[in-house]
């Protein structure tokens, strides 16, 4: 596509796809968006305003479509991706879906044939840790070789407060899929097989899940601990930590000062995802446009997308079991 200015279709216009709007129209060089869609139109209206004018649709097909749209990002609901990234594919179009793919693997591998079918990358998937600078450094770090092999890996994932109360299933879908993918991304080795236990929210509700845990092993005998905290009470965290052979590295905690005051040192914790990951969603945005005009797709794949629900489909089948569970995956084609 060269240099030109990609018009993009956003598909969902709620927090997430309006942030991804207000960036591509607002902060991503080459970009601009011509076009949304949601089912409540009023939200869709008011995010198109804030892009100038961008035309409304009320169906996905259609704006999928338009010729005039170049690339699509979709952040509709999860249930959606699948059908949606495919309909785009088959457009021909580039995509951006939002994490995660899918909600099964199923479904994930559908999206995934149906871009083999082209024999061309079409769809990156909204893994956007890849481009936050505490999870880049760590990993460049330990390419480096700084502390040889890698041991272990552990993250931890918190929210300051439940916005809904989720059962486990969704915690792994929807949550821990981007620790999911931070640990297949960082790590040297594929994932081998999944173990879960979990918190209960409310003791009435069996599925609920306040904190949960995924115990990983990777094919290298590496292992790995992910970690979910669904309502701290105190703010937004996300960090990682690898263990090599001879020595450690950790994410940079927040970037705010440590204030020592009173006999006592304190220091700010970003209040939610919006505010942690601001930079990486527009470094996502503006990666995404320059892969589209250069026609070379770059960032985490449908490949991607479909593994870190191969590792989630065996951690729910350890939530159902109480024990252990290998993966369940076709073999990586080689256009990935």
């Amino acid at each position: 596509m060269g240099s030109e200015t990609i018009n993009v279709g956003v598909i969902g216009t709620g927090r997430i796809g309006g942030l991804h709007a207000d960036n591509l129209m607002r902060r991503t060089i080459g970009a601009t968006v011509v076009a949304v869609m949601d089912i409540d139109q009023e939200r869709a209206a008011a995010v198109a305003a804030a892009c100038d004018g961008a035309r409304v649709f009320s169906d996905a097909s259609d704006l999928i479509a338009a010729p005039d749209v170049d690339a699509l990002l979709v952040a509709s609901t999860d249930a959606t991706h699948a059908d949606i990234t495919i309909a785009c594919i088959e457009a021909g179009k580039p995509v951006l879906c939002e994490k995660p793919l899918a909600t099964t693997v199923a479904d994930a591998e559908r999206v995934l044939r149906a871009e083999l079918a082209t024999g061309r990358r079409l769809v990156q998937v909204g893994f956007m840790r890849e481009y936050d600078h505490a999870h880049k450094d760590l990993y460049d770090l330990l390419q480096s070789g700084a502390i040889g092999a890698a041991l272990k890996f552990r993250s931890l994932h918190v929210n300051p407060r439940f916005v809904r109360e989720l059962t486990i299933d969704s915690v792994i879908t929807n949550s821990l899929i981007h620790d999911i993918h931070s640990a297949r991304w960082i790590m040297p080795a594929e994932v081998e097989s999944a173990y879960v236990q979990w918190a209960l929210a409310d003791r009435a509700r069996p599925r609920s899940a306040r904190l949960a845990d995924i115990q990983l092993a990777f094919v290298d005998g590496a292992i790995g601990s992910l970690e979910y905290n669904g309502d701290s009470g105190y703010g937004y965290e996300v960090k990682v930590e690898v263990t090599g052979e001879k020595g450690l590295i950790s994410t940079a905690e927040h970037p705010s000062p440590a204030l020592r005051h009173s006999g006592s040192v304190s220091s700010a914790i970003t209040p939610n995802w919006p505010e942690r990951f601001a930079q990486a969603y527009l470094d996502e945005a503006q990666a995404w446009i320059n892969a589209i005009q250069g026609n070379e797709a770059t960032g985490p794949s449908a490949w991607d997308g479909y593994m870190s629900l191969a590792v989630a489909d065996a951690s729910i089948r350890s939530a159902n079991t109480g024990r252990p569970h290998h993966l369940d995956a076709i073999e990586k084609p080689s256009l990935y």
